[in-house]
């Protein structure tokens, strides 16, 4: 019998002493002992009858919900890189990232996922504070965060990224070309980090990195375009975005040279949490191998980006 059982049959066990008492006044002149043994056994029933019932009513409602047990995991994700994590118009997250992890927390009854938004550079941060227990923010691997933090296993879509100048710029075509000319990028970012390793290795001619945290798409095209800064990085994809958006049926953006990163989007983690990055490897790799993810992928991104450009 739970705790709660038992502090519900006590006080009913209080009511039925007080209607005894009542009933004993009752019939203590009339010689009522029959009487008051009638009505102590439908007392004893009723209130038996209601202790079952209640009992009955708490294993349903256990049943019924199912996830009273489920543990909570945080989720930290971005809110203005569309169409991977962002807020809609009403204020409400959107974008592949969540539609990712809504699928794979309906595969792990185990957890319940909530989600908190930030600024890219702000989401690892919290990591590290242990304010979220899951990173969601198109991350790629690299060596410095592999020192700090767990990578899932399983990637979740592909991230190859080019040079990106205005479409009239003939003058840049590899990061040789880079060399002293402002290039446009994100705090935190993995192209960050690779155009600052290139920094190191070419330090009397490095590439002039301007750090830019909160420009939307149209703020980095006029930006390209007006030779605010020389280039930028980033995937055919936003690329391609960007032109639909901005170009008014031209090309406003082109890509240059090779890749400058060939990789993947991996979720990330606190060293200290394997079971987690475990069992949404798990539940990833079934939306894989059913082809729900790559249905995601084509509904929000345009197209499969889940194994190759």
């Amino acid at each position: 019998m739970t705790a709660d059982v038992q502090q519900a049959f006590f006080r009913r066990k209080g009511v039925e002493k007080m209607a005894k008492r009542w009933i004993r006044l009752f019939f203590r002149v009339k010689g009522g002992q029959r009487v008051l043994r009638i009505l102590s056994v439908v007392t004893i029933t009723v209130l038996s009858i209601g202790l079952l019932a209640g009992c009955g009513s708490q294993g349903d409602a256990g049943a019924k919900t199912g996830t009273t047990d489920a543990k909570t995991v945080i989720v930290g994700t971005g809110n203005g890189y569309e169409p991977y994590c962002y807020l809609d118009n009403d204020g409400n997250l959107a974008g592949y990232e969540y539609e990712v992890l809504k699928a794979v927390n309906e595969l792990l009854p185990q957890y319940k996922f909530e989600y908190q938004t930030y600024d890219f550079a702000n989401v690892l941060l919290s990591l590290d504070a242990g304010k979220i227990d899951i990173g969601a923010h198109q991350y790629e691997i690299n060596e410095e965060r592999q020192k700090k933090y767990l990578f899932g296993k399983e990637s979740y879509t592909t991230y190859t990224t080019y040079i990106t100048v205005a479409a009239d710029n003939d003058t840049i075509h590899s990061l040789a070309d880079l060399q002293g000319k402002k290039v446009m990028t994100s705090t935190g970012s993995n192209t960050t980090y690779l155009l600052e390793k290139y920094n190191a290795e070419h330090a009397d001619h490095p590439i002039e990195l301007v750090y830019v945290d909160h420009s939307t798409d149209e703020e980095t095209v006029v930006g390209i375009k007006n030779h605010v800064w020389d280039a930028t990085v980033m995937t055919k994809r936003d690329a391609a975005k960007r032109n639909r958006a901005f170009g008014n049926g031209t090309q406003v953006l082109k890509q240059v040279g090779d890749p400058i990163a060939t990789s993947y989007t991996y979720w990330v983690y606190r060293k200290d949490n394997p079971e987690l990055q475990e069992a949404v490897d798990g539940a990833l790799k079934k939306l894989k191998e059913s082809g729900k993810l790559a249905e995601i992928s084509k509904k929000v991104l345009g197209d499969d980006y889940t194994e190759s450009e």
